[in-house]
């Protein structure tokens, strides 16, 4: 860089001259995309008052916006992308079963057909996101699903409903990954537990609940009930990633809705996190890093042991219900509450971690009530009552929420995140796959292999979550050691070095774990 030319040191609030002693220079490949907007926007004329120090009032009224319209635009359409799972529970008292021939446990492959798409898919998606800008890629993704969702109504067997949920499977295998790398971009490591919350919620169960009275309570002869319930979810998801295609920006430092000086702002604000923004480079280095890593591996069996119940939740709620003789009408509008719950617990505990900043302790006592729940449904009567118990079991979203937020928080280098995101989505679609097998259709009203397995799988969930508390704890006690070793170099050099390079967590000396 020339000497006149200006360069902003995030860590150190104003602007500072930087020469070409200062041995920075943004690589295209090597570099975060905030380090090549940054750079740009030192070689204004303006860059001082772009650059300015940021004030508390400038960043508050940034974060309200981003809040404003990021939340919606991922939120609704991650729940529809949730909606359609749950649906097809929901279908299955009002007449899909009967009228697509499904017999013994092929509507329980049906349910977990859509996870095999996305185990299939998921890692070659991620890798396309890289590669595209990532606002397209999914804009496309949800314009697809919302597509093949509307098709289901026309499958006559096992054979056509297979493809069609297997095809969902792989155009939404995107979802959960991709949406938690927006997530890590636009919002720091102590915001980030409560957004998750509100984005990754499960007001699925409550908009699935609505749609399905709506279309329970069509009286034509044009469709079946359970064909304009997914024709429903269909349009408004369809509906929906037509303003993501409108207003999803591709990263903070392209969004369009965003001043220049709120982009810079955006952009700064994220330095601390020390897990990057985005690069479109593929790193094999990093790839096979999280492979090597132990923290993938939690979270993948976590992911599996706190899923196993999720799925078998959803795909056999409502016939659960319904078997403790409710009517068809009264079990749909049982639903609702479910999602409710789940919501609730996911925000409560996410709110926990982010206050007492213990992320893990907080997970660990999140799964304490769902636990306590699936007891009581093992060894209570099954009546009426029962209900309390089953909502006392949707609060496993809780645990899962928080997890996800301390996977955002400490994983860094991109090609890294997008690994670790996609080994612990196929460790939930694992979970999920595995869910609706255990509720065995000759085990029916009681289920009882099903209430045994989500047993089983909390109590592996709770080790699982304390054993990796204390495995970040030794990180972290490493990590300081090294900072110490390597002190007074840390110090002296540009930390753009550092923060805007794309660094994994493990390569980072100035990473530190949120515990």
């Amino acid at each position: 860089m020339q000497d006149d030319e200006k360069a902003y040191l995030p860590s150190q609030g104003p602007v500072q001259e930087v020469n070409e002693h200062d041995n920075h220079h943004v690589d295209a490949e090597k570099d975060d995309e905030a380090a090549k907007f940054l750079s740009e926007v030192a070689n204004r004329a303006d860059a001082e008052e772009l650059l300015a120090p940021l004030g508390e009032v400038e960043k508050k009224k940034l974060l309200l916006k981003v809040d404003w319209i990021m939340v919606p635009l991922l939120g609704v359409a991650l729940m529809m992308g949730s909606v359609d799972k749950v649906s097809l529970a929901t279908a299955a008292v009002m007449g899909f079963r009967e009228d697509t021939h499904l017999v013994g446990q092929q509507y329980s492959l049906t349910s977990s057909a859509i996870y095999f798409g996305a185990i299939a898919a998921i890692i070659p998606s991620l890798m396309l996101m890289q590669r595209l800008p990532p606002h397209i890629y999914i804009s496309a993704n949800v314009t697809i699903w919302g597509i093949i969702t509307s098709c289901l109504p026309a499958c006559k067997n096992y054979a056509q409903v297979m493809v069609v949920r297997i095809l969902l499977g792989v155009f939404e295998s995107v979802i959960f990954a991709g949406f938690g790398l927006i997530v890590s971009m636009w919002w720091t490591r102590d915001e980030q537990p409560v957004r998750t919350a509100f984005i990754f919620s499960t007001a699925s169960s409550l908009f699935n609940g609505i749609f399905a009275v709506a279309a329970w309570n069509y009286k034509g002869q044009g469709v079946a009930r359970w064909q304009l319930l997914f024709l429903i979810v269909g349009a408004v998801t369809l509906g929906w990633s037509f303003l993501l295609w409108g207003f999803l920006p591709a990263n903070p430092t392209k969004a369009r809705w965003l001043s220049l000086r709120q982009r810079v702002v955006a952009t700064r604000r994220m330095q601390d996190n020390h897990t990057g923004i985005e690069n479109k480079t593929f790193k094999r280095d990093q790839f096979f890093e999280a492979f090597l890593d132990p923290k993938t591996w939690f979270y993948f069996f976590i992911n599996i042991s706190l899923n196993v119940p999720n799925g078998g939740l959803v795909g056999f709620n409502s016939i659960v219900v319904k078997s403790l003789g409710f009517t068809t009408q009264t079990t749909l509008l049982l639903g609702i509450p479910t999602g409710l719950v789940s919501w609730l617990s996911s925000f409560f505990w996410g709110w926990v971690a982010t206050k007492t900043g213990k992320r893990h302790l907080s997970a660990m006592g999140s799964c304490i009530l769902p636990l306590i729940g699936t007891v009581l449904l093992y060894k209570l009567e099954r009546n009426s009552v029962a209900l309390l118990y089953l909502y006392l079991c949707y609060m496993y979203w809780g645990p899962y929420i928080v997890m996800m937020g301390s996977m955002y928080a400490n994983t860094g280098g991109y090609t890294k995140k997008l690994t670790v995101y996609a080994m612990s989505y196929i460790g939930y679609c694992v979970g999920n796959i595995i869910g609706p097998q255990t509720f065995l259709t000759k085990q029916a009203p009681l289920y009882v292999g099903g209430v045994v397995a989500m047993l089983v799988c909390y109590s592996a969930a709770l080790v699982l979550m304390g054993l990796f508390w204390l495995y970040l704890r030794h990180l972290n006690a490493k990590k300081a050691t090294e900072y110490e070793r390597l002190k007074t170099q840390l110090e002296s050099e540009d930390q753009l070095l550092s923060d805007w390079q794309d660094l994994t967590d493990i390569k980072n000396p100035r990473f530190v774990y949120a515990l």
